[in-house]
């Protein structure tokens, strides 16, 4: 019973790091190439810049909150 346990733990790890690693190696210059038609959609009259900072914002804030106090922030102060 302890083997299999062990053997079942060993199959769940390998599969949760290989995950992780497929995520971490993603390639974030495709993510940005994805989002730019849509962002430019939503943002018509921001600069390719100004989209692609905004982009690097969202994708370095790791607090949910954060983000969304700091998109509230923009929008009243763009208004």
């Amino acid at each position: 019973m302890k083997k299999l346990i062990s053997g079942l733990f060993v199959l769940v790890s390998a599969f949760v790091l290989a995950t992780a690693v497929f995520a971490a190696n993603k390639n974030d210059n495709n993510d940005w190439k994805e989002m730019l038609p849509m962002m430019k959609q939503m943002h018509p009259n921001f600069s390719e810049e100004q989209l692609q900072k905004m982009y690097e914002q969202c994708r370095n804030t790791k607090n949910m909150d954060q983000m969304m106090e700091h998109m509230m922030n923009n929008s009243k102060t763009n208004q």
